[in-house]
């Protein structure tokens, strides 16, 4: 059941209903567009009226303005990411034989976090990245050949999904006939609740098939890892192999939990990163003509979607000892949820939050985070949308989204996202 604002008890829908001085609220998930909206409207009452706010029914403190948010996440110190992802799943997976998996890097700290980090980012570096730019640009021509005589497509799978799933599968080094193997992991981790915090939400048979999954994943990848050291290819998992710091090397569980973070987290976020663009573009047609015409403002553009429909809405964190963010006191052991989405629309640091400008500077938003743990695959995802945004806009004419039907968005915890974005556009041979 979808939870809204509530009033002294009383659930209402619409915000004009609202006492400001007495709002509480819980976010289960965004169905709609005009949850979305409404959304940024919640997070608005939130940073007026509760900044830092507790949550009875999950047991939860949220956290809404800018700067708090901001201290959420660069504090490691007061704020840690070392938390089970679940409680029944990790219990499940503590105990599973055929699943080897070592450390997260989204679940670490420093000191560990970055000796870890410095281990696995030489991958990430833009030198490394370059190599991948053609590819992601022929990769992206391929797609678009596909479909551009039909004068229609269903974004999301004949595109947004496609490119990061083969370009992360090249990467590792996963053949192309295991790519329908590596999607429907990808869809598996997609549509899971392993992020969520609350108990109930860890029902057992999710949890038994996520186990499954990961056992399936873990299994492959160590075959895969056994394979490199044997024969090393120029591909990731080689590097991954060879790379070396301080006499240090990653091992087969922490090499095994990096490219599954990395199958995850890297096919996320592109793809709803390109998916939320298409969506922003077409509200706002103005600034996809400016687009088309001024290629360069791109990469702008691209910050401004992030800023502007949040692909992670928040970020969880456990505090490390009693915490106070200006009048109240988080005490110790406490989940934190820090909502970016709500830092990006903060008027305190943001002029004019709710206008989607391609220009927008400054635009320090949070979208990818920032600090220690800021995202390794930041460059990859921003790499992939500035080559293939500007191809779409060019090689597509008239590019419009169908509207026909309601707009479906993805149901995960903390995700934004679409499952389906049919769009038009004028056909070309």
């Amino acid at each position: 059941m979808r939870k809204m604002v509530l009033i002294e008890g009383e659930l209402l829908p619409h915000f004009c209903d609202a006492q400001f001085g007495k709002v509480s609220f819980m976010l289960d998930k965004l169905s709609t567009i005009q949850d979305v909206e409404h959304s940024y409207k919640y997070y608005q009452i939130m940073r007026d009226t509760q900044p830092v706010w507790y949550d009875e029914q999950t047991r939860s403190w949220n956290v809404f303005r800018y700067q708090d948010v901001y201290t959420v996440v660069t504090d490691h110190q007061r704020f840690s990411s070392q938390m089970k992802a679940s409680r029944s799943l990790d219990r499940v997976l503590e105990n599973e034989s055929r699943i080897k998996m070592g450390k997260a890097l989204t679940r670490l700290d420093p000191p560990l976090h970055r000796r870890y980090r410095n281990l696995v980012s030489p991958a990430f570096t833009p030198r490394a990245l370059s190599r991948l730019s053609g590819r992601i640009e022929a990769i992206s021509q391929e797609l678009l050949d596909q479909v551009r005589a039909a004068g229609k497509m269903e974004f999301v799978a004949d595109f947004a999904y496609p490119l990061p799933t083969i370009v992360i599968a090249e990467m590792i080094g996963v053949p192309t006939s295991d790519r329908p193997l590596f999607r429907g992991w990808a869809d598996e981790l997609l549509n899971s609740q392993i992020q969520r915090a609350e108990e109930p939400h860890d029902g057992d048979s999710n949890v038994r098939r996520m186990v499954d999954v990961f056992a399936e994943m873990s299994e492959y990848f160590d075959r895969m890892l056994e394979e490199r050291r044997r024969h090393p290819r120029n591909d990731m998992m080689s590097e991954l192999l060879a790379v070396e710091l301080d006499g240090e090397r990653l091992s087969t569980e922490d090499t095994i939990s990096f490219c599954i973070t990395l199958l995850l987290a890297g096919h996320v976020t592109t793809l709803n990163l390109l998916s939320l663009a298409i969506y922003c573009f077409h509200t706002h047609p103005d600034a996809m003509e400016r687009l088309r015409k001024q290629r360069e403002l791109m990469p702008g553009a691209i910050e401004e979607v992030l800023r502007y429909m949040s692909p992670v809405r928040a970020l969880r964190r456990v505090t490390a000892a009693d915490v106070t963010l200006g009048d109240v006191t988080i005490p110790k052991n406490a989940q934190v949820f820090a909502w970016l989405a709500s830092a990006n629309y903060d008027e305190r640091q943001f002029a004019e939050p709710e206008r989607f400008d391609i220009t927008r500077e400054p635009n320090k938003h949070l979208s990818f985070g920032h600090g220690v743990h800021f995202c390794i695959g930041a460059p990859l995802a921003r790499m992939e949308a500035g080559i293939a945004l500007p191809m779409i806009l060019q090689q597509l004419p008239e590019l419009r989204i169908e509207t026909d039907q309601p707009l479906e968005l993805l149901e995960g915890s903390g995700i934004l996202g679409f499952k389906r974005l049919p769009v038009t556009f004028t056909a070309s041979a």
